[in-house]
């Protein structure tokens, strides 16, 4: 069969469907991967075929002025208080309508070449199968133009999406009596699809099934219908360096990963590197920390014990280590599973919400986020207006990632804000010499295993194809 992958042109987005689509190609299926014309070099390099929508030397849709800004919090928590929201109910809410909306209202619109595109390729390369980013839902138009199964990609994010929609579903009434839009989601995709005659249903916005690569206990309740599938880690083609080729010896090593946003948009990283570094100073360990210049900014003098290295796969890193600092980001998490090693998982208090800075950017820069720093825009092309948000101190899913380690006895949790340097440096002490630690990654690693490949799957996916053929 023909199938069309629709991903986000970031690599985020990338890697973690890579395994999928050559599952599929191993078993003798078609793949195409549509995304921005800017990153078909980035599809092709996985061995993947591409598909260029748009123009590769137009701005990227997230860089224009017309570009879906986040919501004030006035009109997020508008909707939390209208659906009587609990606190961790809230912060699923605003990961959806201030975080994730945004990139889902990039390659949808009917106004820019690129989801116009992606409509008339399928139309004429009739694809049996579209499987489409959760932020890409121009996918899911794409599929019912052209007649075509389809499903949506978890990737790397909880399905904060599914969870929303459910709850908008359920107070509906009382979030039109409050004045505010009923279907957030579906106003973004509707003039796309009206574009085509495509009926904007719970169908098109969540799929008629989703490919789920979280384990039990760290997935969000749904009613969807899940394809389970385990997160084979994919980061890239790279040579395998010399000294990653055996285990270190008399000490243990360290990994210190902490992810894209701060290696590329969000400057200062908090104080949280040089409060880390310094907590693994003076431990008996070798750390590898895969730190860019952006992270490393605040860090007057890297120990003698550290090796900065900006960029290393970690699935060639992580076997040979004894424990992983990182971010709470999916697809770090998911390579520390895969290779059975204790985590330490930086998260704090921080409600998820983007508030407005009240100083210039220069003066807010530590923790401002700023349009086009994840596109290497340099700042001084980046408009004062969109500098104006400040980041929240921690990742999208820094929390449920931190208690999922936790509650499995795999790992702890590392809060720079509350946390002395002391208190972090025994925190990873603990880690590194009680043993139920170790057990509780290694079980975590057999849960993992337990979850379907993506070779596994293939048949599934056969089947919901021909079932709505």
């Amino acid at each position: 069969m023909r199938v069309l992958i629709t991903v986000y042109p970031a690599v985020a987005h990338l890697y973690p469907v890579v395994p999928y689509a050559w599952a599929l190609q191993t078993a003798g299926h078609e793949v195409r991967v549509a995304s921005h014309a800017g990153f078909a070099d980035t599809i092709a390099s996985t061995g993947l075929v591409p598909v260029a929508l748009g123009d590769a030397g137009s701005p990227e849709p997230r860089l224009r002025e017309d570009a879906r800004q986040p919501p004030a919090p006035e009109q997020v928590n508008a909707y939390v208080r209208a659906m009587g929201l609990s606190p961790e109910e809230a912060e699923h809410w605003i990961a959806f309508y201030q975080w994730n909306l945004n990139p889902a209202s990039d390659y949808v619109r009917a106004d820019l070449p690129d989801a116009p595109e992606l409509v008339e390729f399928a139309r004429a390369w009739r694809p049996d199968l579209v499987l489409w980013d959760l932020v890409f839902p121009a996918g899911a138009v794409a599929a019912r133009a052209a007649g075509a199964a389809h499903g949506r990609l978890l990737g790397s994010n909880l399905d904060y999406f599914a969870y929303s929609q459910e709850r908008l579903a359920a107070h509906r009434q009382a979030v039109r009596a409050a004045g505010l839009a009923e279907d957030p989601l579906g106003d973004l995709v509707r003039p796309l699809a009206d574009r085509y005659g495509v009926t904007v249903d719970d169908e098109l916005l969540l799929g008629q099934f989703t490919v789920d690569p979280l384990p039990k206990g760290l997935s969000l309740p749904t009613a969807t219908v899940k394809v389970p599938v385990r997160k084979v880690p994919y980061t890239g083609a790279s040579a395998f360096p010399r000294w990653l080729h055996s285990r270190p010896q008399g000490r243990p090593r360290i990994a210190l990963s902490l992810g894209e946003s701060t290696r590329r948009y969000v400057a200062g990283d908090w104080g949280r590197t040089p409060k880390l570094l310094a907590a693994l100073a003076d431990l008996d360990v070798e750390v590898v920390a895969t730190l860019s210049p952006l992270q490393l900014a605040a860090v007057d003098t890297l120990p003698d014990n550290v090796r900065a290295i900006e960029w290393v796969p970690l699935t060639q890193l992580l076997p040979t280590c004894d424990a992983l600092v990182h971010h709470g980001g999916m697809g770090t998490f998911s390579s520390a599973v895969a290779a059975g090693i204790p985590q330490l998982v930086c998260d704090t208090d921080d409600s998820l919400l983007f508030r407005p800075a009240t100083a210039a950017p220069a003066e807010a820069d530590s923790g401002t986020y700023r349009a086009g720093r994840e596109f290497g825009v340099r700042d001084e092309e980046v408009t004062e207006e969109a500098a104006g948000w400040l980041h929240p101190e921690k990742n999208l899913l820094a929390t449920p990632c931190a208690s999922y380690v936790t509650e499995q006895g795999a790992g702890v949790r590392l809060d720079h804000q509350k946390q002395s340097v002391e208190e972090i440096r025994e925190q990873i002490r603990r880690v590194l010499t009680e043993p139920a630690f170790r057990e509780g990654a290694s079980a975590l690693r057999d849960t993992w295993q337990a979850m379907p490949s993506p070779n596994e799957i293939v048949p599934t996916l056969e089947s919901l194809a021909a079932r709505r053929s």
